[in-house]
């Protein structure tokens, strides 16, 4: 760090946001041995770490634990559930997110970087105002998270109607509860709930839950939560609540009303960009978001963004990894643009489902060489077996399953070894594990790689099986 004087310092790197991406590209850029200034209004860690991905895990660990207690007879385990201690549940919750915070505030101070408390505020070229004093970068990256969206006329007040960060600091389970949104954020919360109790509806105004996922996902889910007592209205569009006596009262499209204790409104965040400069900066953005090329770097020289704030999945290890790489690319190491379609999303939940990137390669591949979505990866009595006289299938099947249409198990050396023929056909030195029927004979002076052999070597001596099966004789090539 160097003082400019005026209130003014420089640093090779200035970040604003602490978050995933934020301490990842502080992390990295200190280890490159550039000077780094890290700005945050909170506590290291951001969203992720203290109201987003890390307590509610572990509130879901402990609906799992509240959940095997229910079920541990099957099992043959004697034990009983009294109930839920929201006191018990949130000191672990709080004592797993103190823990982190603690060897991330240890692991920050010491690569050497200099934390900024305070809100950071884009006020020139690549430099970044903070109660008053300016810290001027060689680059800045900007990482301000995201926030909690609502809608239209839907006010938060934090206790009958709430967010996640307000749902996580409950005191109490509620009785019932609706969920305003059936997305990732809101399937973890009604998982959670009901297992802790609680009579839970989700609402939903797409067709499906987590219909950004494939369709299949969503109907184990679906199917999974109904059987689990979770009531699921997709489909069915959000108009207004009110207040009520015991709680609130959500009206849907078709005038249909619904009564619970508390609503959790869980339809998407968005990016953390208002007020921070970046307009009056002439940060080239779109519905808030920061446009970046594939390297992350925005139309302002020297200024870069990662996280939620860049279109695209809101994930924490894809902000890890953009701040990583935006480290690596302000060092001058050039590392390779990030796969977005590599990325792989993931929720949990009751059943736990770990989802993969959209778009995958290598995905897994169906009884029709089908993948990612089009396949139909359901046990084999749940699923429709292929027409006989599919001319793709029929095709897959003459040529030895080494197309599209081979079955997944339909491999391995075993297999291989039933599709060589007999010992005879390989006399003329076919490779091993082709099929020889009507094989190109060997050339008649190169040889072929594992036959006769061309001109000026040796050949090894070999014992020769003649087809008929009264014959055996031993003896050697030429």
């Amino acid at each position: 760090m160097a003082d400019s004087g005026a209130g003014s310092f420089s640093f090779d790197v200035v970040i604003l946001g602490a978050g995933s991406g934020g301490y990842a590209c502080a992390l990295r850029a200190a280890e490159l041995g550039l000077t780094v200034a890290l700005v945050e209004k909170g506590k290291l860690g951001g969203t992720c770490l203290h109201v987003g991905c890390i307590p509610t895990k572990a509130l879901l660990h402990a609906a799992e634990v509240a959940d095997s207690a229910r079920e541990s007879e099957q099992f043959g385990v004697n034990a009983t559930f009294e109930g839920i201690d929201m006191g018990g549940v949130n000191k672990y919750k709080d004592g797993v997110v103190s823990r982190l915070f603690k060897g991330l505030a240890g692991l920050v101070k010491g690569r050497g970087v200099t934390v900024v408390e305070g809100e950071g505020r884009l006020v020139g070229e690549r430099t970044v105002e903070v109660n008053g004093a300016r810290y001027v970068g060689g680059a800045v990256v900007l990482a301000s998270g995201s926030y909690s969206r609502t809608l239209p006329g839907l006010e938060v007040d934090g206790s009958r109607v709430m967010t996640s960060e307000h749902a996580l600091a409950l005191d109490h389970v509620p009785s019932s509860v609706i969920v305003l949104g059936g997305g990732v954020i809101g399937c973890e919360f009604a998982s959670v709930w009901r297992s802790f109790g609680a009579d839970v509806t989700i609402v939903e105004a797409l067709p499906r839950l987590v219909a950004a996922e494939d369709e299949a996902v969503s109907k184990v889910l679906e199917r999974a939560f109904k059987k689990r007592g979770i009531t699921v209205n997709a489909g069915t569009p959000f108009e207004s609540v009110e207040h009520t006596a015991d709680g609130v009262r959500v009206t849907v499209s078709g005038g249909a009303t619904i009564d619970a204790e508390l609503l959790l409104v869980a339809v998407g965040r968005g990016p953390s960009t208002s007020g921070l400069g970046y307009d009056e900066q002439g940060v080239v953005m779109d519905r808030g978001f920061v446009l970046t090329d594939e390297r992350l770097r925005t139309n302002l020289e020297g200024v870069y963004a990662v996280g939620d704030i860049v279109p695209g999945l809101q994930l924490a290890h894809r902000g890890f990894q953009q701040g990583i790489f935006v480290a690596e690319q302000i060092a001058g190491l050039e590392p390779a643009p990030i796969d977005e379609t590599a990325i792989p999303p993931g929720h949990l939940q009751r059943p736990r489902d770990r989802l993969r990137g959209p778009g995958r390669g290598d995905r897994p591949v169906d009884v029709r060489g089908r993948r990612g979505r089009d396949a139909d990866l359901r046990p084999r009595r749940q699923r429709q077996e292929p027409d006989p006289q599919d001319p793709g299938l029929r095709q897959a099947r003459a040529s030895g399953g080494r197309t599209r249409g081979r079955r997944p198990h339909d491999r391995g050396p075993r297999r291989r070894a039933r599709r060589r023929g007999p010992a005879d056909l390989r006399l003329g030195g076919a490779p091993r594990g082709r099929r020889t029927a009507g094989a190109r004979p060997p050339h008649p002076e190169r040889g072929s790689r594992r036959g006769a052999p061309r001109a000026g070597r040796q050949a090894p001596a070999r014992a020769l099986v003649d087809s008929r099966p009264d014959f055996t004789r031993a003896a050697a090539q030429p």
